[in-house]
């Protein structure tokens, strides 16, 4: 079901109307029905690009989050910091059941993206001037 307020429809402004789930038309002010339609359909497209746009860009953030996390941890562990044990992931936050993981306090999945940052520290500090 779609029922707005009011939606623009061109340079007019439709105010209480809609689309029931059933396809009848939610028009108590009487507009032409395909008017209402063309207008409700419109709306509903620009509410689902912007629902996208917001999805890509938490998904993005999530992402950007998750690789900062994952930097603080492995710059930790270099500096000679632990963070287990624990029953959590320190990183994502998923329970740990396998005992190597509770003891770094870090999961499987995690601990090898931490490993990629400290085999990519070493081989940067290795590397000859």
């Amino acid at each position: 079901m779609s029922r707005y307020q009011w939606v623009h429809h061109g340079e007019t402004k439709l105010f209480q109307v809609g689309i029931w789930p059933d396809g009848t038309l939610w028009n108590p002010n009487g507009y032409p029905d395909d008017t209402v339609r063309t207008a409700v359909l419109e709306a509903d497209a620009r509410k689902h690009i912007r629902r996208s746009n917001a999805a890509k860009k938490a998904a993005e953030t999530r992402r950007e989050r998750r690789a900062k996390k994952v930097y603080a941890v492995a710059k930790r562990i270099v500096e000679g910091g632990c963070y287990g044990p624990r029953r959590r992931c320190v990183i994502c936050g998923k329970g740990l059941a396998d005992p190597q993981s509770i003891e770094r306090g870090i999961g499987s999945e995690c601990w090898q993206d931490v490993l990629t940052i400290l085999e990519q520290s070493r081989t940067t500090s290795a590397a000859p001037c």
